[in-house]
């Protein structure tokens, strides 16, 4: 009684160890998902490509803009001039000609109205672009501080990780082979956890009521005791 006794003792042993693997496994999971990328990061490096999109049509466009207003007012200047210069005498030339100017300084007024419009979205742009850019320099300074400190904990876990693996080899060679392939056999298939606690009657790991003759095996401990519906092995205490 006292081997077996001894044997469910070493393998809740052997539980715990594996349920701390287990822990530090998914922690390692987690900072290296981390590693890959931050999403303040990434966020913050959208907005500035975003930002930095936006004044570059906003740029182009106020140039583009310049160089029509630029353009209208080197075609009014000659036109002008023959209008007042004299070298135009022809009374219905002249007409032409002053309708002419008349359109060109329309169409030129128009285009400042629109370059108005232009600068203030430029100016706005500029103002969001500067904004994105400090936004992306503290998102990066940020990501690298915690990108180190990730490191370090990667390295941590992964050392406490082969230190858990070997006292998990160790543990093993504690259990008597058929019943540790009844362990290995019951936590693949119940998600990793192959021990339950015996409370109220029933079983802790799937909250089934267990049978008198199972439950009293459970408390005899001279040999294994499974959930008849779980299979997970059980203990008392």
């Amino acid at each position: 009684m006292t081997a077996a006794l001894s044997q469910v003792t070493e393998i809740r042993t052997l539980q715990e160890i594996d349920d701390e693997a287990g822990q530090l496994r998914a922690s390692l999971e987690d900072v290296e998902r981390r590693l890959k990328g931050s999403e303040e990061l990434d966020a913050a490096r959208s907005r500035f490509a975003a930002a930095d999109a936006e004044l570059n049509a906003a740029r182009k466009g106020h140039r583009r803009m310049e160089g029509e207003v630029e353009g209208l007012t080197a075609r009014i200047g000659p036109e002008e001039k023959r209008l007042y210069d004299g070298s135009v005498r022809n009374p219905k030339e002249l007409t032409s000609i002053q309708h002419e100017v008349e359109l060109l300084r329309e169409h030129r007024s128009k285009l400042e109205d629109q370059e108005l419009e232009v600068m203030a979205r430029m100016e706005a742009a500029d103002a969001e672009h500067s904004a994105a850019q400090k936004g992306l320099v503290r998102a990066e300074a940020r990501w690298e501080a915690e990108r180190s400190g990730l490191a370090q904990e990667a390295k941590r876990l992964d050392s406490a990780i082969t230190s858990a693996d070997a006292k998990r080899e160790a543990q093993k060679g504690k259990i008597a082979p058929a019943y540790l392939a009844v362990y290995e056999d019951v936590r693949r298939r119940r998600g990793g956890v192959a021990v339950s606690r015996v409370a109220g009657g029933n079983c802790g790991g799937c909250r089934v009521a267990i049978p008198e003759a199972v439950r009293k095996r459970a408390f005899a401990a001279d040999q294994l005791a499974q959930c008849p519906n779980c299979e997970r092995i059980l203990f008392v205490g």
